[in-house]
């Protein structure tokens, strides 16, 4: 005889999962719509030039450098540390002007021997192409470029 009131006691029984899944669909599309306000603020593009490697001190740089491409293709040379200066390389017939920038860091990058990374920052007109031209006249100069501003 049951006492329980005429029921079978069971150990059986169903799982609502719709409510589960629900819950997350809403947390993949959370997770999805979140990613897009992600930045990175600084990439490493850290391949060198050939035969240029990048010396791994534990000490900081005395200086930190950033080299800034403009919309009417001027270039800002950022110095910062312990010296400041701004300088501005404007542009040449219309184009980037490499040959001064490249005099710049040259006489940057003997004052200060240490110093062997700078961040490249670009307006968003720039074209990738000339970003990659930076790069790689910078890279003559200082052998780790280090991409920034995104």
């Amino acid at each position: 005889m049951n006492i329980s009131g005429g029921a079978k006691d069971s150990q059986d029984f169903e799982l609502n999962l719709a409510s589960i899944i629900d819950c997350f669909t809403v947390l993949i599309a959370f997770m999805l719509a979140s990613t897009a306000f992600i930045s990175i603020g600084i990439l490493d593009a850290g391949v060198a030039a050939a035969g240029a490697t990048a010396a791994d001190n534990s000490a900081p740089p005395p200086i930190n450098i950033s080299l800034e491409l403009g919309k009417d293709k001027g270039i800002s040379l950022k110095v910062t540390g312990k010296t400041t200066s701004n300088q501005s390389i404007v542009a040449k017939d219309g184009a980037w002007n490499m040959t001064e920038m490249t005099d710049k860091l040259q006489a940057l990058h003997q004052q200060w021997p240490t110093v062997n990374a700078i961040t490249l920052t670009a307006d968003n007109s720039i074209e990738y192409k000339d970003v990659v031209l930076t790069m790689e006249n910078v890279r003559k100069t200082i052998p780790v470029v280090l991409l920034g501003g995104f």
